[in-house]
């Protein structure tokens, strides 16, 4: 219902209501995921400031701020390795949704940005840095020379190393290993995570083998190792596996340590067995194991009985710096979804416990997005080579090599780029998620076609293909019907097209490379935008040519009929039909814009009408080159500059859409695609059939995947909360000129012992921190005195409540400046308080025990005010509160000139956050 009203009132497009609606609570509360409907939101505003709205300023405004909103969001994960982690498993969802609706302050964000530069380089991201006097630097370099060649001898060298990779999963399977899997699970363990990791030990053990290979399993109940050390058969395994059912009871990570380091020293030694354990977290080690001071000596333990340990963290809770922490000397740590499918999750333990062989590697480095990018740009290169050498070529009716060559290419990009669009196409919304009702977005087809052609990129694609299409067809009837070249309109058409082809094709295959430089990329995007205000202006220009040859069209018809019947006749500029000479003086005028034309050609038999002509045509050059041509170089100039100051944000942005493509597209390049993409659908459909996977497929997971991860992320888990808390920091703290001015930050604060300023946010720090606590009796409650007193220009005190502790004790008010900051507000005279933990409202008459409001206890995320009205009764004022702008109590006070009054914060309980600011009156 909420989220339904935000977009009505979005809908309408009123800004009084949108500014009233739109606050950092009701995002938080939309069924949505926040940062998704703020994407949404941010986009709805930027609309109805880019329309005919005459609150468009103010609009603007309020759409920077959502963007301050959403970026300030990323603004922890800076320090913060582990949730930067859980959110780069979402990473692909979220910032498809920020290019949907073009969020450049948040993808130019460094943690975005970096995150994004990790997934397009992936593996080779910490190599690419590396000192030149490192090996790895100097192969990544030579890498890069391959890909020239390997865009030639890559299914060789697939076909080779894919053989080694059978040979040695063959000789793993005979060697002998033990392998312990432990089940650490967490309090809230989810059935999903549970029948994940089950499924992930069936995949591997399945990998192994049985013949050769013991197996345990730990999982907690009572201490006890469940299961059994071998199994005969590979297929009596998942019999025994999927039964287990998820434990009731808490567990002990330390527990299940010493029950796995029990089951090696009891087992038969072996010692040529490969020894490891798989250690399964879905928790923090502080949920998971109260004592974790133990967990070092038993690891320590474990390793020197030469036991290999690979910690798997399952979920959006495991932290991959506690799993490194566990990690021994030759194990990985791995961190993934529980939305993440077994093959993919037992892989990544096989490749931690083996390492990667040279086809894994060659995988790995073949699928990187930047070098399927290095591939496709060597691809267009040799397009546009077989373009040049067919425009430096004599036409022929039978179709040539170079032809045949092309015709191979172009089949391969109408692969590519249908496989592109198919993938672009499914890249929706996930499950349950509720979205603008934006136009066309119930339209399944053009939904598609905009995210198709969102690139600029993909528009010259098509356009090439429309081009080729028509040639394509032109040669084939040219082919079939002529005999001779000369005369042949047909196929010198055809050519035309070979050329348009190639002019097209040129800015394609160098401009995506100069896009992905800094600062060639910023003049290039700037280009692109300056193409835009051009046809703006080239509009202006044919509305002044149409008008002023329209103008002297008729004057030279009047001239004709005037002169009609006289030997002068002949000289006659338009002596042809009206059209005709209105089209000629049309292409006068363009021309003379260019100034390829001269004032001779204007010269006729009337010298009045020929005088009245230069007049006219004066006026259309002053109009047309002095203003328009001004007006259109000072546009220009100020698009352009526009560009350069946010040639991050700019850059960033198609950088990103870059990338995004990328890392979905088809690494094999064209025309080899041709071979590769009908046989990966044959596989996939044969895959299907066979059901092996573990549910239905993975994609028809996918839309929960996203769903899950992106929703959970900044939702359900404490960092969330405090990701949502900076946004609230960002967007609560005073805007605009005026506001700026206001007192902020510790300046604007008496000494609040036992209270920390940070901005606008106030911190509950407690005796701890408060010199007077520690010399004589500690006390809980501290407060916090704002320097500036309630004013008629400043009579307003806003608080929000941004995290509360386990007890709500907090209190707003107004007190006179010398009231301690040990007390609460209102509960000594001249002070009036409202306890938002109670509901009650403390002031003259009630300073004791308070007076009960009815729905005047605050929570989580709500805006509590004090407010001075001014303009009563003199030597007295009333001090209104409120609730989420509903008011709550009007109380009245004494005042004098002499006794001002003060905003007053207290807290009085470990957890409690606010964020305070003073407001200008309305």
């Amino acid at each position: 219902e909420i989220e339904k009203d935000l977009d009505d009132v979005l809908r309408e497009g009123d800004f009084d209501a949108i500014d009233q609606t739109v606050t950092p609570k009701t995002l938080a509360r939309c069924k949505t995921n926040t940062l998704i409907k703020s994407f949404q939101v941010n986009k709805a505003l930027r609309d109805l400031a880019n329309g005919a709205n005459p609150e468009g300023d103010d609009i603007e405004q309020l759409e920077k701020s959502i963007g301050e909103f959403t970026s300030a969001l990323i603004d922890p994960l800076k320090a913060d390795a582990d949730t930067r982690n859980t959110f780069k498993s979402c990473l692909d969802d979220v910032v498809e949704k920020a290019i949907e609706t073009k969020q450049k302050k948040f993808i130019c964000h460094p943690v975005v940005y970096n995150l994004l530069n990790s997934r397009w380089y992936r593996s080779f991201f910490h190599v690419r840095k590396e000192s030149w006097w490192t090996p790895k630097r100097w192969g990544y370099f030579f890498l890069n020379l391959w890909t020239v060649f390997d865009i030639v001898f890559f299914p060789f060298l697939f076909a080779i190393f894919f053989v080694v990779h059978l040979v040695k999963r063959a000789l793993r399977r005979k060697r002998e290993n033990e392998i312990c899997f432990v089940l650490t699970l967490g309090k809230d363990t989810s059935e999903k995570e549970f029948i994940l990791m089950k499924r992930t030990i069936n995949y591997i053990v399945g990998e192994y083998g049985c013949h050769s290979a013991k197996y345990c399993v730990v999982l907690h109940e009572d201490y006890k190792i469940i299961g059994k050390e071998g199994w005969s058969t590979e297929a009596a395994l998942p019999g025994w596996i999927d039964p287990l059912q998820l434990p009731n009871s808490t567990t002990s990570l330390a527990n299940d340590l010493m029950v796995t380091r029990d089951a090696f020293t009891n087992q038969t030694r072996r010692e040529e067995a490969k020894k490891v354990v798989v250690l399964f977290l879905n928790d923090s080690l502080r949920k998971v194991e109260a004592n974790t001071e133990r967990l070092p000596s038993l690891v320590k333990e474990i390793e020197d009985m030469q036991v290999n340990i690979v910690p798997v963290g399952i979920g959006e809770y495991a932290k991959l710096s506690e799993l490194n922490k566990m990690a021994t000397k030759d194990g990985t740590a791995r961190h993934f979804g529980e939305y993440e499918s077994p093959e993919t999750l037992g892989t990544a333990v096989i490749q931690a416990i083996e390492g990667k062989n040279i086809y894994e590697k060659y995988k790995d480095y073949f699928t990187t997005p930047y070098f399927i990018f290095f591939r496709d740009t060597l691809s267009y290169l040799t397009f546009l080579g077989l373009h040049f050498a067919i425009c430096l070529s004599p036409s022929s009716i039978a179709f040539t090599r170079l032809e045949w060559a092309i015709l191979v290419f172009f089949l391969g990009r109408v692969l590519m780029e249908v496989d592109q669009f198919i993938k672009k196409a499914g890249m929706k919304a996930p499950k349950g998620q509720q979205e603008t009702n934006e136009a066309g977005e119930d339209n399944i087809l053009l939904k598609m076609l905009r995210n198709y052609f969102r690139s600029a990129w993909n528009v010259l694609d098509f356009i090439i293909l429309v081009f080729y299409l028509i040639t394509f067809i032109l040669r084939i009837i040219t082919w079939k019907n002529s005999i001779d070249v000369s005369g042949n309109r047909l196929l010198a058409v055809s050519e035309y097209f070979y050329g348009f082809i190639a002019m097209f094709l040129t800015p394609r295959a160098f401009g995506q490379v100069i896009e992905r430089l800094r600062g060639m990329g910023a003049i290039q995007i700037a280009l692109f935008f300056v193409i835009w205000d051009v046809m703006a202006i080239f509009s202006q220009f044919l509305a002044m040519i149409i008008a002023f040859s329209l103008a002297m069209t008729k004057v030279y018809l009047s001239e004709k009929a005037y002169t009609s019947g006289k030997d002068s006749v002949e000289d006659l500029v338009c002596s042809d039909s009206g059209i005709i000479c209105w089209w000629n003086m049309a292409k006068h005028h363009g021309w003379s814009l260019l100034g390829l034309v001269d004032l001779d050609s204007l010269n006729s038999v009337d010298n009045p009408s020929v005088s009245l002509i230069h007049v006219l045509y004066s006026f259309f050059l002053i109009m047309a080159v002095v203003f328009l041509v001004h007006m259109m170089v000072a546009l220009l100039s100020n698009t352009y500059q526009q560009v350069q100051d946010n040639s991050l944000q700019e850059w960033s942005f198609m950088r990103a859409i870059t990338a995004r493509t990328y890392i979905t597209y088809h690494p094999i390049p064209v025309p080899f695609n041709l071979l590769s993409v009908p046989l990966i659908v044959l596989w996939n459909l044969c895959r299907k059939c066979s059901c092996r996977t573990w549910c239905d497929t993975p994609a028809s997971l996918e839309g929960g995947r996203r769903g899950k991860r992106w929703t959970t992320w900044c939702i359900k888990n404490e960092e969330g909360r405090r990701l949502a808390n900076q946004i609230v920091r960002q967007v609560f703290r005073p805007r605009g000129n005026k506001e700026e001015k206001l007192a902020f930050g510790q300046r604007a604060w008496y000494d609040s012992p036992g209270i920390t300023v940070d901005g606008c946010l106030l911190t509950y720090k407690g005796p701890d921190s408060c010199k007077t606590c520690k010399e004589g009796k500690p006390r809980n409650i501290h407060s916090a005195k704002f320097k500036s007193p309630f004013t008629p220009e400043t009579p307003r005190f806003e608080v929000l409540i941004q995290e509360t502790g386990e007890r709500r004790i907090a209190a707003l008010g107004a007190v006179h400046e010398s009231y301690d900051c040990h007390k609460m507000p209102g509960w000594y005279s001249g002070t009036v308080g409202y306890h938002i933990d109670d509901g009650k409202i403390f002031e003259t008459g009630f300073h004791e025990l308070g007076k009960k409001v009815e729905g005047a206890m605050a929570y989580r995320g709500d805006l509590i005010a004090c407010e001075v009205d001014f303009s009563g009764v003199p030597e007295e004022v009333s001090v209104l509160f409120s609730l989420n702008g509903r008011e709550v109590a009007c109380c009245s006070l004494e005042y004098t000139e002499g006794n001002k009054l003060f905003p007053f914060v207290s807290l009085g309980f470990e957890g409690i956050t606010v964020l305070t600011k003073v407001c200008l009156k309305e």
